[in-house]
């Protein structure tokens, strides 16, 4: 069996990564013959080990179309793409017959000729796995827009049946069991969906001991000689919910510090993040950013150094940040979930330090005003998408006299970190409506959960426990009859933007957009 794997890109980022790590499963299993890697151009993602172990084959017209400014309508250009997709793999003597097609993202709207050219391609008889990371329903308005145009949809079924094809042989993958339930509302067989989760890898801190890595850290940081040190290790783009974090900041043990690894790359991104940032040397002053960017601490010295993970995120495709810590010995204060952390509960791995829900006190007139504003602000996200495609938005206040400081948008958290600062009164009546929080905040980490925990995460997220998963996903579709007629008859019960947006809620911080960028 051949296997193909299809991207937009092949540049630094989640699917990259993951890529990577079934490239280092593959190239060990005898009965895959040749592994080939389908993009744009855009490659600098891919070690070199990749490159060796599998062989790329560039076709332009893969890439997002923000980048390649596509002219023609989607039948012509997805004929084209399914033509040179075909031509190229016959170059490598590739054919539908002795191979599997894995496709990465190709819903997510970044090329809107991915869906059409894949039903081209089923109708070939190829069998194609597609890999869903991320979806266009989940708070992404602008990319939904875009596959309405694109398709000329009249209704959300329309949108469905174009970005979700049914065959016998088209299968569909999720990273967790909540988006396969998305797979099932829309009509797909459970013998063609596959749950494939993200594998994990300790960040090598076993050789550094913690005590020498928080030398180092306080000292390429300026901290004090006696500080403490928790981490959030991620990129501060707005889903990550970075005004959170600079509350959280302000209620940890006395003299713990808290760093944020990297800053954005785009410029919405950017303005958010650095807005925070200037924030927090007014409200914050234990928050740390950027420690990522410096060349003297490492990642697995950050983690060395820290006495536990911090994640105040929103909205996780995966969540590896509640795994990766604790294969380091660290253990994990997070807001919870539930889309990512089930699963990883089922699998026997305890969180006992996560919250669901961070209480603002304040009186009612105050509190309506907060709720109106968030109305309007996810009403403004999706203005862009006809009214008939809109998903139900629906949210709930908190308990009577409080909302959940995740609900409301930028400029009022903005207004809460600046009376925290200013208020004793307020941060005291603040930090009383989350005593349980703030108790966690402070609770040493249970060595027995943490050494427990890491063994669990071995045992089900290793990249070897993974990559079996994924040749067992492999030899279903491998197996699964082609040339099934297009399209396959389902029975959905729901659409996928509903779907999607009942477990996926928006929170203000997802889509605020800045008028001058």
């Amino acid at each position: 069996m051949n296997i193909v794997i299809l991207h937009c890109h092949f540049e630094r980022g989640g699917v990259t990564q993951v890529v990577e790590n079934h490239l280092r499963f593959l190239r060990q299993c005898s009965e895959v013959h040749n592994i080939y890697l389908v993009s744009g151009n855009r490659i600098s993602g891919l070690s070199s080990d990749s490159l060796e172990s599998a062989t790329h084959v560039c076709i332009e017209s893969m890439d997002y179309d923000s980048i390649l400014n596509p002219s023609g309508s989607i039948e012509e250009r997805s004929a084209a793409l399914a033509n040179q997709i075909v031509e190229a793999l016959a170059a490598h003597e590739v054919t539908a017959a002795d191979a599997v097609l894995h496709w990465h993202n190709h819903s997510l709207g970044k090329n809107v000729a991915a869906p059409s050219t894949i039903t081209k391609l089923a109708a070939q008889d190829w069998r194609l796995l597609l890999q869903v990371h991320d979806f266009a329903e989940d708070n992404r308005p602008g990319n939904y827009s875009a596959i309405i145009d694109a398709c000329r949809a009249d209704s959300p079924k329309n949108v469905d049946d174009f970005l979700y094809p049914a065959s016998d042989s088209i299968h569909y993958a999720s990273l967790t069991q909540a988006d396969l339930q998305v797979f099932s509302q829309l009509g797909m067989k459970s013998s063609r969906t596959h749950c494939l989760p993200n594998s994990v890898t300790a960040a090598g801190t076993d050789a550094m001991q913690r005590e020498e890595a928080l030398a180092g850290l306080r000292q390429t940081l300026q901290l004090p000689t006696d500080a403490r040190w928790c981490v959030y290790p991620v990129r501060g783009i707005r889903r990550k919910n970075v005004g959170e974090l600079l509350l959280l900041s302000r209620w940890l043990p006395e003299n713990t510090y808290t760093g944020i690894t990297l800053r954005p790359t785009t410029p919405v991104e950017t303005r958010s993040y650095d807005r925070w940032r200037e924030l927090a040397t007014a409200v914050a002053p234990h928050a740390v950013f950027d420690v990522g960017h410096r060349e003297e601490i490492s990642f697995a010295q950050n983690l060395a150094a820290c006495d536990y993970v911090l994640s105040t995120s929103v909205a996780e495709g995966f969540g590896i940040v509640f795994l990766e810590p604790w294969l380091s010995g660290r253990s994990v204060i997070a807001r919870g979930l539930p889309t990512v952390a089930k699963d990883f509960q089922a699998a026997g791995i305890r969180f006992p330090l996560l919250y669901d829900s961070l209480l603002i006190p304040g009186d009612q007139e105050w509190i309506d005003s907060c709720v109106r504003e968030t109305r309007v602000a996810n009403e403004q996200a999706w203005a862009s998408v006809p009214a008939d495609f809109r998903p139900e938005l629906s949210w709930h206040s908190g308990e009577e006299g409080t909302i959940d400081f995740a609900l409301l948008t930028p400029k009022r958290q903005t207004e809460v970190l600046q009376r925290l600062a200013d208020d004793s009164g307020f941060e005291r009546d603040a930090r009383q409506a989350n005593a349980e929080l703030c108790a966690k905040l402070a609770q040493d980490p249970d060595a027995g959960i943490v050494k427990k925990n890491a063994q669990r995460v071995r045992d089900f997220y290793s990249p070897d426990a993974q990559g079996k998963t994924l040749l067992t996903a492999y030899r279903s579709v491998f197996a699964s009859s082609s040339g099934g007629q297009l399209p396959a008859v389902r029975i959905a019960t729901a659409s996928a933007i509903d779907c999607v947006s009942a477990m996926r809620p928006l929170f203000p911080c997802r889509t605020e957009e800045f008028s001058d960028v």
